[in-house]
Formats: structure tokens, sequence, C-alpha cells
């Protein structure tokens, strides 16, 4: 969970967000004989949860990915562009066809509280906290991201911009949007990064 200029391929096909998934693999040394590892995530403490009605009826949960773009100066569409954190869920198959994918764009500056979600605008890009769905339809890709009206609710923003995948950003959100053909859906839903890990210590001879 970029499309309107050439700022926002990477929104566009999201699906390929996968490549900017930022694995952080934390090792140390000790004098203690046991070793730590990483125990991963029970499916039951989902990072991105949403459920999505009207026009397509869906639900999401799974795993998600934040990543960060810096600061780009002197694009020849929209000018000196701010740095922004994408937010989003991990496209996966809903019920044997391709789920929904939802996009946050948020501010570098950003701080916990209720935030106004916007339609996209291309000349104001990490300006403002606006969202994005997608679904492949029959070998299509659907974008809704018009007239969009919603909040998105930081709980907690302690971002990672080197490791974009440890930062901490937790919260719920709320909206409505629409696709170039008119067709409205709803989406609410919660996001937890990161995932919560579990360490566990095993005893070496």
């Amino acid at each position: 969970m970029e499309a309107i200029t050439n700022v926002m391929p990477p929104i566009q096909t999201i699906g390929k967000f996968a490549v900017l998934i930022v694995i952080c693999v934390m090792t140390g040394c000790s004098d203690s004989p046991r070793d730590a590892a990483i125990e991963e995530p029970k499916v039951t403490h989902p990072e991105f949860t949403a459920n999505v009605s009207g026009a397509v009826n869906a639900e999401v949960k799974g795993a998600g990915l934040v990543t960060y773009l810096g600061p780009k100066k002197r694009d020849v569409v929209t000018g000196n562009r701010p740095g922004y954190f994408l937010l989003a869920n991990i496209n996966t198959d809903v019920a044997g066809e391709k789920g929904f994918t939802i996009t946050f764009r948020i501010p570098d500056e950003a701080q916990p509280g209720n935030h106004v979600l916007m339609t996209s605008d291309p000349r104001k890009v990490g300006e403002h906290f606006d969202v994005r769905v997608e679904r492949e339809e029959e070998g299509k890709l659907i974008s809704y991201h018009a007239n969009t009206e919603g909040t998105i609710t930081l709980e907690s923003f302690a971002p990672d911009r080197t490791y974009p995948g440890i930062s901490k950003i937790t919260g719920t959100f709320r909206f409505v949007t629409e696709n170039n053909d008119g067709d409205r859906i709803s989406a609410n839903g919660t996001f937890h990064f990161p995932v919560r890990r579990k360490v566990v210590f095993l005893v070496t001879k």
C-alpha cells in the first residue's frame, strides 16, 4: 500500500515495490554461549489490515512495507520535491485474484495525530497526506485516487530514513476515493510497523 507524473511510477507499479523492501539483519558478538536468532512474526499479528467496500469488496490482511524517498531537486515537472515516506501493504492474492495495494504518502516532517487525506496533486508531491489504491482487474491496473476524502491517524511516528523498515509507525485510517470511471470505494484499517519480532536464544556447546 505515483501515477500522475513522472514522479509517480513507483506507486503505479507498487506490486514491484517488493524490491524496495529493506531487510535489516541484526547480528552481534558476545561472550555468552547463547546465540540470538530472530523468530519471524506470527500471522496473527499482521502489519497492515483493511476492509474495502463499495465498487469492490475485499479484505486486506498481512505484511506491509515502509520506504523513504528523499528530497529531489530540479524535477522537470514539480520543481523541488520534499522527502516523504511511502507506507503500503504488500500486494497479495485475494480469493484467487490480485489483491488491493493501498499506498499512503506521508510528509517527511509529519507528527502524530489526525491528518486529512487529500487527492494526489503532482505539483505538491510529498507535501500532503494522500492515498492511492490499486487493483489488477482482467489484466488491467485500476487506480483509485480521485475525489479522496478521509483521515489517517498516526498514533506513533518515529521514522528511520536510513533503514525505513525498522521505523516505528503505527496508526489507523478511513477514507473514500474513486477511479477515473467514478467507481467509488471506501476503506478502513490499521498499520503497525515494524513487525514485532521475538528474540530466541539458542544454547550452543
